[in-house]
């Protein structure tokens, strides 16, 4: 493309999680943020008309095909909308641009049960989300954290891994995440066996936290990057170490070694 099409903060992200599931959570507020421009299949009776779209309307959004079905085109700005058509070689008066705000599209296209990919054929890189993402980042539930207070506790027996099977794709992007934020004072990786699958079809693994104090909302963070970053193989599950029980974080040091801890933090003795 000739133009130089400036970044904002939705491209930055998107590129940021190209690079790394580590940017996930930023991606997610940054897409539900702000106006996402689309296209329209072209008529020549609106070409000069403002496009503005309501709940209920019937759909206008242009519908491409890939492999697995149809998906809608989103764009982070006009500007990257016209590097698309221009980098997808496009003829002219195949589509019109409109805009609307992202949590209105997200659920327009969420409830319809379409996909979206955002800043396709775009120097940025492109990303595609599912409807049952959209329809969460339409009504917030994708960002808003748990209450650590009202979890329920579940026991489930964790089987020791060897630092050498470590699953790097997973615990990289997390590592990013924990060394970020001062809360975090050591992380540790179990597996376990799933319930719904046999070992041979399904692994499990416990990422295991030790946080002072206790923050949901990154907690939460933590759980969007490693369900980005996971094999869809896999099952993951995050549990929370008592940051009170000196005796039980000691034993969990002897047993496995951790694979974060904070630079400050010195590693408390075992109990006599």
């Amino acid at each position: 493309m000739s133009d130089f099409v400036p970044t904002n903060d939705l491209d930055r992200a998107i590129m940021a999680m190209r690079r790394s599931a580590a940017g996930t959570p930023e991606f997610y507020r940054q897409l539900a943020q702000g106006e996402l421009w689309f296209l329209v299949p072209y008529h020549p009776e609106v070409e000069d008309a403002d496009i503005e779209l309501k709940n209920g309307s019937p759909l206008p959004f242009a519908v491409l095909r890939d492999d697995q079905g149809e998906v809608v085109p989103l764009f982070s700005s006009e500007g990257r909308l016209r590097e698309g058509l221009e980098r997808g070689r496009v003829p002219p008066r195949t589509y019109l641009c409109g805009d609307m705000p992202a949590r209105q599209v997200l659920e327009i296209l969420g409830h319809a049960g379409l996909r979206a990919v955002v800043n396709k054929s775009c120097a940025t890189g492109e990303v595609t989300i599912p409807p049952d993402l959209m329809r969460a980042l339409a009504d917030g539930s994708a960002l808003a954290p748990h209450d650590l207070g009202r979890q329920p506790e579940e026991q489930m027996s964790v089987i020791p891994i060897d630092a050498a099977d470590y699953p790097t794709d997973l615990i990289q992007p997390v590592f990013e995440v924990l060394r970020r934020h001062p809360q975090f004072r050591a992380a540790w990786i179990f597996g376990f066996t799933p319930a719904a699958a046999p070992p041979a079809e399904q692994r499990g693994y416990c990422l295991t936290l030790l946080m002072k104090p206790r923050d949901e909302t990154l907690v939460h963070e933590v759980s969007l990057v490693a369900q980005a970053a996971r094999s869809k193989a896999n099952e993951i599950k995050i549990g929370l170490v008592d940051e009170t029980d000196a005796g039980y974080v000691a034993q969990l040091f002897a047993a496995a070694p951790p694979f974060f801890t904070a630079a400050d933090y010195g590693r408390p003795p075992l109990p006599p």
